[in-house]
């Protein structure tokens, strides 16, 4: 049997992907191209709306190609529970499912297995192991989808995550701890993310660990316990934290749980606990009802809170949610402009952040080739850094040389030459 596999989306939808090449090699199945495979598997997104249409349209790409060798289309992931009945509209032969590896095991006639640390990967990227840590979130938003396909937070035990950890560790350096939400791991098993990350931390060797998104709620609750940990070099001084929102009305409707001068203290706390630490965040322009000094409320949170990185998303109702059927939904017209405002706005911020970086010495791990033949690391606060030798799979030291909006640049004053060998590395307990 040979199968394909693709994924799209957030940091768990790109591991679940490799889990899921991984799981199929390891009980006998054969990697493969769209053309040779027997069956083509679609690991889908549906956060957003224009992220669906991007999704359907792949999924009849691919339907075409099975039609054509004879294959078995499976469409997997978020998309067949937030909106089965399109996927069902392009062809009736379409296999779909949620994010649910046993189930895929069945139809694809290997052993069945759930999702789980233990799941052998088969990474796109031999550099970054890819951690999910918790699937599913404590949050009801009203804007949002993903809580029908991941359900409520179900966490996996610390011991199996660090075997996980110690077992990739000769080949891997970079670490993702990722889900739905981060700030929640633990909840339902009696531990926290901060206990996790000792854990983790108590591993020798030289690597990096970027922790994943958090909903600001659950940073307020582990703060004083989480931000210690950034001292350790080893640990990304960056924080993924969604503000979506600079009005208290808006985010009362979308459920968020904070205000927006809860949001204000934690940045300016982060800026004062953890040097040079990158925020980034996530911001939905044209939520239903807002109103233009609303959304000016929103602008003058990010000009306040000055994040490095914003994600910008156009407000797009998704099946089945609260926001959906919300009187007051603002035309694209609207929506489209607020975001360009937006995206200028933070184009400069992401500008001058930057801008503090120059002439810097940084250690940085190279995990990816970039553009133009040249090689992307990252700094100790996670910044993209370009340089321009093949440093992949090592650490090096760099001079910050240019800065742009979205990454820097640098020479190379030092590096590792031949990957280095970790010793006394801890076994897990």
């Amino acid at each position: 049997m040979r199968i394909h596999v693709e994924g799209y989306g957030c940091s768990m939808n790109l591991a679940e992907t490799e889990m899921i090449r991984g799981h199929a090699k390891e009980n006998g199945a054969s990697i493969g191209s769209v053309p040779d495979s027997d069956f083509l598997v679609v690991n889908t997104c549906a956060v957003k709306e224009q992220t669906e249409f991007k999704m359907l349209s792949r999924i009849r790409k691919l339907n075409q190609a099975a039609e054509k060798n004879g294959s078995q289309l499976i469409v997997f992931g978020c998309l067949p529970k937030v909106s089965p009945h399109l996927i069902e509209g392009i062809s009736p032969n379409i296999i779909h499912m949620g994010p649910d590896l046993e189930k895929l095991s069945q139809v694809l006639g290997i052993k069945e297995a759930p999702f789980s640390p233990s799941i052998n990967a088969l990474r796109d990227n031999p550099n970054v192991t890819i951690m999910p840590i918790n699937r599913g979130c404590t949050n009801f938003c009203t804007f949002c989808g993903t809580k029908f396909a991941r359900g409520n937070v179900k966490s996996f035990p610390i011991e199996h995550l660090k075997r996980r950890f110690v077992s990739s560790l000769p080949d891997s350096k970079e670490f993702w701890l990722t889900s739905q939400d981060t700030g929640a791991y633990g909840l339902d098993i009696g531990t926290s993310l901060p206990e996790l990350l000792r854990g983790l931390l108590l591993v020798q060797g030289e690597y990096r660990i970027r922790i994943g998104m958090m909903n600001p709620h659950h940073l307020r609750r582990i703060y004083d316990s989480l931000v210690p940990l950034f001292s350790d070099r080893r640990v990304y001084r960056f924080l993924h934290i969604p503000l979506q929102a600079g009005s208290n009305r808006i985010l009362n409707l979308m459920r968020r749980g904070y205000t927006v001068e809860q949001y204000y203290e934690l940045i300016e706390n982060l800026r004062r606990d953890v040097p040079d630490i990158t925020i980034a965040t996530d911001v939905i322009a044209g939520f239903p009802t807002e109103t233009e000094g609303e959304f000016s409320e929103t602008l003058e949170a990010i000009k306040e809170t000055a994040p490095d990185i914003v994600n910008i998303s156009r407000f797009g109702a998704r099946p089945g949610t609260i926001a959906a059927s919300m009187n007051g939904q603002l035309h694209g017209r609207i929506k489209k402009e607020r975001s360009r405002r937006l995206a200028s706005l933070c184009r400069a911020i992401s500008f001058r952040q930057n801008g503090r970086m120059l002439g810097k010495t940084e250690r940085v791990f190279v995990s990816e080739e970039g553009v133009k033949g040249r090689f992307m690391g990252r700094s100790s606060n996670y910044k993209p850094v370009i340089i321009s030798e093949d440093l992949r799979g090592k650490f090096a030291d760099v001079e910050i040389t240019s800065v742009f909006p979205t990454y820097l640049e640098a020479r190379v004053i030092s590096a590792e030459r031949e990957k280095p060998v970790l010793r006394g590395l801890l076994a897990a307990k």
